[in-house]
């Protein structure tokens, strides 16, 4: 009985082991892109390395083509619009305020790296950021260091982390360093993976 466990322990690594060195980032962002809508809460820490204090808040967010809409719910209500070429502020009171970003070379290098992860263009975000993957279990990472100095000199990295399968992959975390050291950490929670998205939802995406 003992040498039948041993032989099944051993089979059992060796299966993860070799699953961990076939797991590609292309496989893990095509796994991710088959989830066009995610919806789940966030919680945010933002580390302040000079003041030494840390600053949470929490709340919902929906990943969508369209897309990325963080609403914050605590410590105070407000949401925040991140699309391709635009970011997007809104009020609890409903009031709506645009800001061009189309031009912002810093903003559209962060924008297309979240983008081409979960559509799964990895040749597009290989033209602006060097990426070290890495595999271990059903645990991956993704460490994207910008090659373009004017980006590199705001962020030194984005790192981005998760689970998957051999026919399904998740997210659960995306940790932003700036050049000074300070981190941004989002956790996700509750993820769904709706087909569509409420016309409520689809509308916070339109900058009007």
């Amino acid at each position: 009985m003992k040498k039948i466990m041993c032989v099944a322990i051993a089979v059992f690594f060796v299966s993860v082991t070799a699953f961990a060195q076939t797991t590609t980032f292309e496989a893990v962002c095509a796994r991710l892109a088959a989830h066009p809508n995610t919806i789940g809460n966030f919680t945010q820490v933002r580390k302040i390395v000079k003041a030494n204090r840390s600053l949470t808040s929490s709340g919902t967010f929906i990943f969508s083509l369209d897309g990325i809409m963080w609403k914050t719910l605590k410590p105070f209500p407000s949401s925040l619009v991140v699309g391709m070429t635009s970011v997007i502020q809104i009020t609890p009171d409903g009031k709506k305020t645009v800001i061009d970003a189309s031009n912002n070379q810093i903003f559209t290098s962060i924008s297309t790296t979240l983008s081409s992860v979960f559509s799964g263009n990895t040749k597009k975000l290989y033209e602006s950021f060097a990426v070290n993957f890495s595999a271990s279990g059903n645990a991956w990472k993704a460490v994207c260091t910008p090659k373009d100095k004017t980006v590199a000199a705001v962020m030194q990295s984005l790192e981005i982390g998760g689970t998957t399968t051999q026919t399904d992959a998740e997210f659960s975390t995306i940790v932003m360093t700036d050049a000074n050291g300070d981190t941004t950490t989002y956790t996700f929670t509750n993820q769904k993976y709706p087909k569509e998205l409420s016309a409520d939802e689809k509308a916070v995406f339109t900058a009007k």
